[in-house]
């Protein structure tokens, strides 16, 4: 398979956002995605396809209790190639046949991921999402003449991962339908949310790496992160190194403003592992409805640059929008 980024979304659920209309706009790109998150398999000419990795988070009062909710995965991808070379031997000509079959437009996988649209979307059952998945594969030479014990083997395949996605957005569905947090309460631990974040590199780091031309090379992890990145946790001080808006309404330099970044970083022990290359992109920095005085945002930017360098992240950058912020 094609070596994929890993995306991980966090949310701002605190009251300084719309927690809400912030996941229904995110959900909608998430799901446009659910099309063929699968990709392609590298095979000679082939156009290469890159696979889908999406989860979700929130920075909540206490962003290091915040569940993340896994949408679809590489492994999932490779599950379902991994079955379908079991089954047909894969090559060039056949990768192109069952891709066209089974991820077409009008393919096996399309026909169910169709349900991912609705906001109130149920599940089907195991029983019926196999046999739904069955009756649509009557395209593309191979699939459509292979053996029923074939088309059940891929039927059970797609539908596994039909399953395990609606659970992952009906889970973020239930966790975001209504503002986790009153607008007067500290409830944007962004910091926090970065510590968490860290096991989802740690979980990277332990899957089998990717291959460029027969060469591993590391996994990698986007951070997408919806927020205005003024902390505010439960006990941090009005003058805490932790509290980036004091930093960025009182450093003198951006210089000293980087440093007291990087300081808050060694003082949660946030540290990444150099086993996945990490990159954040930041939606919304200094905005809100008490947004940070303009001239001062770029301390705040270069408070979180500190504070990020110092976690052992290779790229930091600002976004307009959450669902390209990854892209």
């Amino acid at each position: 398979m094609p070596a994929a980024e890993s995306s991980l979304f966090m949310l701002d659920v605190s009251g300084s956002t719309n927690s809400i209309e912030l996941w229904k706009n995110l959900r909608v790109s998430v799901t446009s995605k659910l099309n063929q998150p699968f990709g392609k398999p590298i095979s000679g000419s082939g156009t290469k396809k890159i696979p889908v990795d999406v989860s979700v988070m929130a920075v909540a009062k206490n962003s290091a209790n915040s569940p993340i909710f896994s949408i679809v995965t590489k492994e999932d991808s490779k599950k379902i190639w991994g079955t379908v070379d079991q089954l047909f031997k894969l090559n060039e000509s056949r990768i192109n046949d069952v891709s066209d079959s089974l991820f077409g437009e009008s393919g096996t996988w399309a026909t169910q991921a169709k349900i991912f649209t609705d906001n109130s979307f149920r599940a089907p059952s195991a029983v019926a999402c196999r046999i739904s998945a069955i009756s649509t594969m009557n395209t593309g030479t191979l699939i459509k003449n292979s053996s029923a014990k074939n088309k059940v083997a891929l039927a059970d395949a797609i539908c596994e991962r039909v399953l395990s996605i609606s659970k992952g957005l009906k889970d973020a569905d239930t966790y975001f339908a209504k503002s986790a947090c009153d607008k007067k309460e500290v409830c944007s631990d962004v910091a926090g949310a970065i510590y968490r974040a860290t096991s989802k590199a740690k979980d990277l780091a332990a899957q089998k790496k990717d291959q460029v031309n027969g060469v591993d090379v590391k996994n990698k992890l986007c951070i997408a992160i919806a927020s205005d990145m003024l902390n505010e946790s439960p006990g941090v001080s009005k003058t805490s190194v932790l509290n980036s808006e004091y930093i960025a309404k009182t450093s003198a330099t951006t210089a000293m403003a980087k440093e007291s970044g990087a300081a808050a970083a060694r003082a949660v022990g946030i540290k990444f592992t150099s086993e996945v290359t990490t990159r954040v992109v930041m939606v919304g920095i200094g905005s809100g409805p008490n947004p940070l005085p303009l001239d001062r945002n770029r301390f705040l930017l270069a408070y979180w640059e500190g504070f990020f360098t110092q976690s052992g992240v290779k790229q930091t950058n600002q976004a307009q929008s959450i669902d390209q912020a990854c892209a």
